[in-house]
């Protein structure tokens, strides 16, 4: 199986579990897509995670870079850049849509790549 195969099995999955979660009306899949849709138009979370995802393209353990760059970048935004503490919730919205940003972008690499 393709890498382009299984990184649009993981897209549909997702999909498919955020409308289920939509048509049956579950509280936080809605609180958790509109919390990572906010996070993702603002400019800070979105360029960083561009830039972690090609400065690191390449690498061994790439996913796992990337996860801790999501981390410590949440944790920066969060601190450094609003200036005080938040919940669990909030730092782990914004590191799973700082992987979502790059997973698409590595999406988006191999349609180009394959074509």
């Amino acid at each position: 199986m393709s890498k382009t195969k299984i990184y649009l099995i993981i897209l549909a999955i997702a999909i498919i579990a955020i409308a289920a979660g939509y048509i049956m009306n579950i509280q936080i899949i809605k609180t958790i897509c509109a919390s990572a849709i906010a996070y993702a138009k603002k400019p800070a979370l979105s360029v960083t995670a561009a830039v972690c995802a090609f400065l690191f393209l390449g690498n061994k353990n790439y996913w796992l870079i990337i996860a801790g760059c999501a981390i410590v970048t949440s944790l920066t935004i969060q601190y450094l850049v609003i200036g005080h503490g938040a919940a669990l919730f909030t730092v782990a919205v914004r590191a799973c849509t700082f992987i979502a940003i790059v997973y698409l972008m590595n999406l988006v690499k191999l349609i180009f790549n394959e074509a």
